[in-house]
């Protein structure tokens, strides 16, 4: 498991922005702009540990990119060799979703359909 942290480009933060990652984070108004003003992240979450915490994520990193929202993520912490492509978290996202698939498949084939 990873921790993940997403960071936002505040030059490309609106005010409607807020909204969104208010909706998936459940902080204050006040505290996301604080956290976005001195580049802290907004969410966090340890990746593949809880999978409404991963949604939120996916969720979170596609409303903000689709609305023009610049986004910096990491692994870990907040370190130039640490960041990692919206791309390969998605992948990454994307691929556990298909082992746990298989995995169910497996389960279905080995016990049955219970």
């Amino acid at each position: 498991m990873s921790k993940i942290l997403v960071l936002l480009d505040k030059n490309t933060v609106q005010t409607k922005h807020l909204a969104m990652v208010k909706k998936y984070t459940n902080l204050g108004l006040g505290d996301i702009k604080n956290r976005i003003e001195n580049s802290s992240p907004i969410f966090e979450c340890d990746l593949f540990k809880n999978e409404d915490d991963d949604a939120k994520l996916e969720k979170l990193i596609t409303d903000l990119t689709n609305n023009g929202v610049k986004i910096k993520i990491y692994e870990e912490e907040i370190s130039s060799d640490k960041e990692v492509s919206i791309k390969y978290l998605m992948n990454r996202l994307n691929r556990f979703k298909e082992i746990q698939a298989q995995n169910e498949l497996l389960d279905d084939l080995m016990y049955g359909d219970d």
